[in-house]
């Protein structure tokens, strides 16, 4: 294991790489099944809310590439996420989505022919894969303006004459979002609330200690490489000797976290914050120091570097 540190292969590890450390949690699983739900019944559009750093987009991400019609038909996913610019108008938008898919864009383009261009890429989409179903994921939708909610009704709109079913999800931070939801709300805008306002999915990250341990059951059975090690193998090989796991910690870590929950008034344990707080104490603090010696003083020192707190630094008087 030192000679693999010296070289750098052991920091190949998916828990120093976020984009291929993939954890399935049990909201991932409540959003595939409320997402299918959406869909098999006909729903135009919904909201998902959750608070900065729960893990709304890996969730969403991950969801998408597992989203079929009734027929078990793979439906295409769109996704878009709104970046925070001085301009805000409709033509942005149909700009957005056909840059997001590598469809052609020139500075004279017109709103009229940047929205056509990016329809009829879904129109062949839906010939090429067979499915009159299509989703369009809008992440940060907090960051939008009222009027630009028209570029969404209009692709719906259009995409309906030639019979492909749009799902408009839009994700969005807790609590940013709920004063723009509240202008959608006005009756001057029931066409955008009605087509795609009428239902939503609060997302959360871990809210029990049994969530934790779903988490942690998979640092114990997935494997690196794939026929290697399982995570805490991999970290803990000496452990392992005597069948320790580390999901037998799950309690231990959500009551420690149930501190910070209660004082800070935190509504779950964001996947981002609890991701860097279990991979600190697998590939540092166990190592170093051994499984029994771990107490509530290493959990904390894990869950302060995780940053679930900011720090706050003031200027000194």
């Amino acid at each position: 294991m030192e000679q693999l540190k010296l070289n750098n292969e052991y920091f190949n590890h998916p828990i120093f790489h976020k984009k291929l450390l993939h954890l399935n949690t049990p909201a991932m699983k409540n959003l595939h099944d409320e997402l299918h739900h959406w869909l098999w019944t006909g729903s135009t559009g919904g909201l998902i809310p959750g608070t900065s750093r729960v893990g709304k987009t890996t969730a969403i991400l991950s969801v998408s590439d597992e989203l079929y019609t009734r027929g078990k038909i793979k439906i295409p996913v769109y996704y878009i996420s709104i970046p925070d610019r001085d301009q805000h108008n409709i033509s942005s938008i149909f700009k957005l989505l056909c840059f997001n898919e590598n469809l052609r864009v020139k500075s004279h383009d017109s709103a009229d022919n940047l929205s056509n261009r990016f329809i009829h890429y879904i129109a062949d989409k839906a010939v090429e894969r067979n499915c009159q179903d299509a989703v369009l994921v809008v992440d940060e939708m907090q960051r939008l303006r009222v009027k630009q909610f028209n570029a969404f009704a209009e692709i719906y709109d259009k995409l309906l004459l030639l019979d492909i079913n749009l799902t408009v999800i839009f994700i969005a931070n807790d609590p940013e979002v709920w004063q723009l939801v509240e202008l959608i709300e006005e009756p001057k805008y029931a066409h955008i609330h009605g087509r795609f306002f009428m239902q939503g999915l609060s997302f959360k990250g871990l809210t029990s200690a049994a969530d934790v341990k779903v988490c942690l059951n998979q640092y114990d059975t997935l494997r690196y490489p794939k026929d290697g090690l399982t995570y805490t193998e991999y970290f803990l090989p000496k452990a392992i000797e005597t069948n320790w796991k580390l999901s037998s910690l799950s309690n231990d870590m959500w009551r420690v976290f149930r501190e910070y929950q209660k004082q800070y008034k935190l509504e779950s344990w964001g996947m981002k914050y609890f991701t860097v707080s279990v991979n600190t104490l697998l590939s540092d603090m166990l190592p170093e120091y051994g499984i029994d010696n771990f107490d509530d003083e290493m959990m904390h020192e894990c869950i302060r570097l995780s940053k679930i707190i900011p720090s706050l630094v003031r200027p000194v008087k």
